[in-house]
């Protein structure tokens, strides 16, 4: 049963995730749209026939934003709450994280089952549906489809070859190849510039060339290898106009012809593929090892007497065969002994021998060539069904990796609206995506399986989600940006900004007399460390002076001591210079050993030695500029102390104030 805080939770989450997936898709479908403008546009499109493609391709990308929606909306619920205090709230109330996560965990568990099922029902027909209209708009209007340093086949009985394409549409350094009278009787065209136009009526194109020459038989060729001249003709043009017979209206491909290709199959259908590809591939190679084998042995023995089933023959002819590469191998050994075949044959026998070898092995490389290009592309298919199978569950399972993602940074961020969300859903997105395409790259190069490639964004982001699942859980401050930023700050020398606060009433006197002798001791001391060779001395020399650092140790305590003793004070203007005192540390680094002679076998460490004495070297001007601030301050808080004292002793304090000179000397005396 759904409790009050799980309906809230869900209240709250629903309508940002409305939001962030609409976004989310409506990019995704515009990046598709771009793409393919240039294919779709100026072709005659009508715009029921746009807006259907536009549908199925917007169905077809709800797996790649969903995901991205719920990141985003995960970490705007979770950041709302957070800086709402709501989170805090339920916290303090006994609640955990996993707990008020999980209402958002069940609803995405079924999401993803939603999506799983979508990808293997509908989302298939939408894409056969948009690939089909996409390819029939794609022959509606063949002159959008030229592109620049490529033949184009596309019309029947032509092959046109630009080698730039102005964003007007008009084509330079054209060359035709018009084959519509047969493949005996070309027409070669040449030209500076053309264009490829469509009539208004959409029954032909129109080839319109401009300054170029064209080549053409005048007697039909033949077969044969006549040497008789064939006779040609090499015309000149300004301007040339060639009509070419084509339909341009829609004529919409049969949906049947995409059965073949992944995006038209579920999940069976796949399995089914993958199973007959793994098949087709095992038998081939098989086949095709044991013929090269054959082949290898026959062109040893120059016959096929020997069976290659016969275990015995074949165990015999493969120790001769090593056996003859041995003899070949001792090179200087073998001509000496006179058993080369070319030392013991013609001139004329040798060439035959070497022309013989070098046929044989260009027929081997041919053949092995053809055979390698039939493996590759029944690998291609068996990859894409491959691929296909286990994307249909990668997407579904990224979408809980990206709540357990989403949610717990929104809880350890607490910022709630769109800059710091979109950001760091941006940030993920990015990530898996890249680490998705490496895998799917790798997988092509045949370098890792098929399902390690397929699910390695997931195995990598997994861990991701879960640890900051449990450190969010745990109100760790591992993940707490401003520990962060504080620790970094300590490192390069900012220590902050002390804070003093005024005491309208306090129940503990200050007594001036004893404070204005104190003030001098950490007055001397700032000075005496001001003029130490951990501060003056060359920066290469540091490593000998760690044990000065006590001085820094016992300064710090004074000063914090001075400070928690005046802050009682009720004059204001004393007290707002304690504020201007610095921050000072307990010690300079505690990379740099007390000890002299650590710090000296350190130093001559160089590889570790060079970059901390570089470090050493900011950390001791930011550590004298804060003694000089120091000094001043303190140098103005006795002056302030004086001045006190002054006017404690005009308003009639004399005597009280001497009675304190004389009890500060009495415990001297002590």
């Amino acid at each position: 049963m759904f409790k009050i805080v799980d309906r809230y939770i869900l209240k709250t989450f629903l309508p940002l995730f409305a939001m962030s997936f609409s976004v989310c898709w409506f990019i995704v479908v515009m990046q598709f749209l771009w793409r393919y403008v240039d294919e779709l546009v100026g072709k005659g499109l009508g715009v029921f026939v746009m807006a259907k493609i536009i549908f199925y391709a917007a169905l077809s990308f709800i797996p790649m934003s969903l995901p991205l929606g719920i990141l985003l909306a995960s970490l705007m619920t979770f950041g709302n709450l957070g800086e709402r205090l709501e989170l805090l709230s339920l916290k303090a109330s006994g609640i955990p994280l996993y707990r008020i996560m999980r209402p958002l965990f069940l609803l995405i568990a079924a999401m993803s089952v939603a999506l799983f099922q979508f990808q293997n029902d509908w989302m298939i027909q939408a894409q056969v549906r948009m690939w089909t209209l996409i390819l029939s708009a794609k022959y509606a209007a063949p002159e959008m489809e030229i592109t620049e340093g490529v033949f184009y086949t596309g019309i029947p009985g032509y092959s046109l070859y630009a080698r730039h394409r102005d964003p007007s549409g008009k084509l330079q350094q054209l060359m035709v190849y018009d084959m519509s009278r047969g493949y005996l009787n070309p027409r070669i065209i040449r030209a500076d510039s053309g264009r490829l136009v469509m009539d208004k009526s959409k029954t032909f194109l129109v080839l319109k060339l401009y300054n170029g020459q064209s080549y053409e038989n005048l007697r039909a060729q033949s077969y044969n290898t006549s040497s008789e001249p064939v006779p040609y003709m090499l015309p000149r043009f300004d301007y040339s106009e060639t009509f070419i017979a084509h339909d341009a209206n829609i004529n919409y491909q049969d949906e049947k012809q995409l059965g073949g290709l992944y995006v038209s199959k579920n999940l069976s259908q796949l399995r089914y593929s993958i199973d007959s590809t793994t098949r087709l591939l095992d038998s081939a190679r098989a086949v095709v090892t044991a013929g090269v084998d054959r082949d290898l042995l026959s062109a040893h023995y120059q016959t096929f007497a020997y069976s290659t089933g016969d275990s015995a023959t074949w165990a015999q002819q493969r120790r001769e065969i090593s056996k003859l590469t041995q003899r070949l191998q001792a090179g200087e050994e073998a001509r000496s002994s006179g058993d080369s075949l070319l030392a013991l044959s013609s001139a004329t026998d040798s060439l035959r021998i070497l022309q013989i070898a070098v046929s044989n092995l260009e027929r081997t490389k041919s053949q092995a060539t053809s055979l390698k290009d039939e493996d590759d592309n029944t690998f291609y298919y068996f990859r894409t069904f491959s691929q296909e199978w286990h994307r249909k569950f990668t997407a579904s399972v990224a979408c809980l990796i990206f709540l357990l993602i989403g949610a717990p940074l929104g809880a350890i961020v607490r910022r709630g609206g769109i800059g710091m969300p979109v950001i760091v859903s941006i940030f993920f997105f990015v990530i898996y995506y890249t680490i998705e395409s490496f895998g799917d790259n790798m997988l092509r190069s045949g370098s890792i399986p098929v399902w390690l490639g397929m699910w390695l964004s997931n195995l990598v982001l997994l861990p991701v989600g879960l640890f900051l699942s449990y450190k969010a859980n745990q109100d760790s401050s591992t993940l707490n940006a401003e520990a962060y930023v504080i620790f970094f700050r300590k490192l390069l020398g900012y220590r902050g900004v002390r804070k003093v606060e005024y005491q309208e009433v306090s129940m503990q006197e200050v007594d001036y007399v004893a404070e204005t002798e104190a003030i001098r001791a950490p007055i001397a001391r700032v000075q005496e460390i001001l003029d130490s060779p951990l501060l003056c001395q060359s920066i290469w020399r540091i490593w000998l002076h760690g044990e000065q650092q006590r001085e820094l140790t016992i300064l710090r305590g004074e000063v914090n001591a001075l400070v928690e003793r005046l802050h009682h004070s009720p004059d204001r203007l004393l007290v707002s210079k304690l504020n201007d005192l610095p921050i000072l540390p307990r010690r300079f680094s505690p990379l740099l050993p007390e000890r002299g002679r650590y710090g000296r076998i350190l130093g001559l460490i160089l590889p570790y030695s060079l970059p901390l004495t570089l470090y050493f070297g900011r950390l001791r001007k930011h550590l004298r500029s804060d003694l000089e601030t120091t000094k001043t301050v303190l140098l103005a808080l006795e002056e302030q102390l004086q001045s006190i004292l002054r006017q404690s002793a005009s308003t009639g304090g004399k005597e009280h104030v001497v009675m304190s000179v004389a009890n500060n000397r009495q415990d001297k005396d002590k």
